[in-house]
């Protein structure tokens, strides 16, 4: 897929191997046929005093997810948790009305998250999002896929 100039998108950080964390950031441009120059929306550079900038692997770039309506997510259902201004992948551990706390993928931590911080997790194949999520919920919607901007 190609992006576009100023185009807001999400840049896929994996820590050993695994999904952990997607940042929001803005194409500046194509570098190449693989890589992209982008700037986030909430990381900073080194010395803190501007947005940091920095080349990325095109494996690494999707277009922003699709807006969806807050769930009523029930434990093991696969989200991504808003914390410390990223989206951290993991699975509801349990929900205390109406937030609920988020084990994370990447360390096994559980985090309290308020309902408003959570959303469905998708992954974006083959140009489309695709949910493959667990639990009894996310069962019923296993294999779904949308276009972009459905």
């Amino acid at each position: 897929m190609s992006f576009s100039y100023k185009e807001p998108v999400e840049i896929c950080h994996k820590q050993e191997g695994l999904l952990v964390k997607y940042y929001r950031a803005t194409l500046l441009a194509a570098i190449g046929r693989n890589r992209y120059l982008v700037r986030y929306e909430t990381r900073l550079n080194h010395s803190g005093t501007r947005l940091l900038t920095e080349p990325v692997d095109a494996e690494q770039v999707r277009p922003l997810p699709p807006p969806g309506p807050y769930i009523n997510f029930i434990i093991s259902d696969r989200v991504d948790a808003y914390i410390n201004n990223a989206w951290w992948v993991g699975k509801i551990a349990r929900k205390v009305d109406p937030n609920y706390y988020v084990r994370l993928d990447y360390n096994g931590n559980e985090v309290h998250c308020a309902y408003y911080r959570v959303r469905l997790h998708l992954d974006w194949v083959d140009d489309k999002w695709v949910h493959l999520g667990s639990g009894t919920q996310n069962g019923e919607n296993q294999g779904n896929t949308s276009q972009q901007g459905s």
